[in-house]
C-alpha cells in the first residue's frame, strides 16, 4: 500500500488547513493516486519482457529507471531456433550492452555474443522516485481534503422524497489534480 504523505508532522505543509487527516484517508488518497497514474510512485522492482524492432530498439514500461539488475535476451537465430522452436533466452552479463534512456526508459541493445540480434529481452529492474514529488504530496493533500469533508463524495444530489440520487462521474480527481499528476501517469509508447 503507497502511503504518498506521513502523519509524523513532516509533512504538515501538503494537508488542507483545519483537516487532521487519519492513516485510512491518506492510503485511500494515495491508492486513488496509484489508480489514476496507472503505476505506483514510490520505487518497485519490475520484471517484464520487451520484444525488440529490428534496430534493437525497445521501451520498458515504467520509468524513470533507476537501475537494471539483470538482464537476458533471445536471439532472433540460434543453432537450433526456427526448426525446433526459438533460441532461449541467454543471460547477458555485460550490462553496458544495454543503453538506456533512464528518464523516458527507451533502450537499445547491441548483439548477441554469437552476432546475432536480440529480438526480445527479459529486463529486471527498478523504477520510481526514491523522494515522492511535491507535485504528487500536492494532489495528496487535495485528495485528502475532498475525502475529509465530503464523506459521499460521489453523490450530486439526493431527494429523500421520491428517493431518488443523482452522481457524478465515477472520479475524485479533478482536473486541477489531473494537471498536478499528468507526468507521472503511465504513458505506453508500443
Amino acid at each position: 500500500m503507497s502511503q504518498y504523505l506521513a502523519l509524523d508532522g513532516t509533512d504538515t505543509d501538503f494537508y488542507p488547513e483545519g483537516i487532521t487527516p487519519t492513516v485510512a484517508q491518506v492510503i485511500r488518497a494515495s491508492g486513488i493516486i496509484d489508480t489514476y497514474c496507472k503505476r505506483e510512485i514510490k520505487t518497485k522492482p519490475y520484471t517484464e519482457r520487451i520484444p525488440l524492432t529490428s534496430a534493437q530498439r525497445g521501451h520498458l514500461t515504467f520509468y524513470p529507471v533507476i537501475e537494471v539488475t539483470a538482464a537476458s535476451g533471445r536471439a532472433a537465430q540460434g543453432i537450433i531456433g526456427g526448426f525446433f522452436g526459438p533460441p532461449e533466452f541467454e543471460s547477458i552479463s555485460d550490462l553496458s550492452l544495454l543503453d538506456i534512456d533512464r528518464s523516458i526508459g527507451s533502450l537499445w541493445c547491441g548483439g548477441s555474443p554469437f552476432g546475432m540480434p536480440y529480438s526480445e529481452l527479459e529486463i529486471t529492474y527498478t523504477s520510481g522516485w526514491d523522494i515522492i514529488p511535491d507535485k504528487v504530496k500536492v494532489a495528496c493533500g487535495l485528495l485528502i481534503g475532498k475525502l475529509a469533508t465530503n464523506y459521499d463524495s460521489n453523490v450530486k444530489s439526493k431527494k429523500d422524497f421520491d428517493f431518488s440520487i443523482e452522481y457524478f462521474g465515477s472520479g475524485m480527481v479533478t482536473p486541477e489534480i489531473a494537471d498536478l499528476l499528468a507526468e507521472y501517469q503511465l504513458m505506453t509508447f508500443r
